[in-house]
């Protein structure tokens, strides 16, 4: 189950090629995985300012099909299920999700990354369970 300020699940996905994708190898980069092709073409548009922010976005599909982002294939809709339509799950680099809802276009996905590269989970004292 996908919840917020939580660790991504480790769904394992697949590329149109075949090849295995399992989401903690993506470790390292802030995420976002989306279901619209028409946010997919914005973001797309605005791939610069991803590269910027270290980011990397994929469109989430269950079928292989033409895409301006990198395509990751959820056949069983496992992860699908989890992300509502034109809504956006957006991960920090340790795959803990900031994000997962609606977004009204590319500049909030874009405004949910940037909230994401300013966090400093150094800088701050773990959440203690026993408070």
């Amino acid at each position: 189950m996908v919840r917020l300020r939580k660790p991504l699940p480790p769904y394992a996905l697949k590329t149109p090629e075949g090849g295995k994708v399992y989401l903690p190898d993506l470790k390292g980069m802030p995420l976002v995985l989306l279901r619209s092709e028409a946010l997919a073409q914005g973001l797309a548009a605005r791939e610069a300012e991803l590269k910027a922010l270290g980011a990397q976005a994929y469109l989430l599909t269950q079928a292989p099909r033409p895409s301006p982002l990198p395509l990751l294939l959820d056949p069983e809709g496992a992860l699908l299920s989890a992300i509502p339509e034109g809504s956006v799950l957006v991960t920090d680099a340790f795959l803990e999700v900031y994000h997962l809802g609606p977004v009204r276009d590319e500049e909030e996905v874009l405004e949910w990354l940037r909230f994401v590269e300013a966090q400093c989970p150094e800088c701050v004292l773990p959440e203690a369970d026993w408070f």
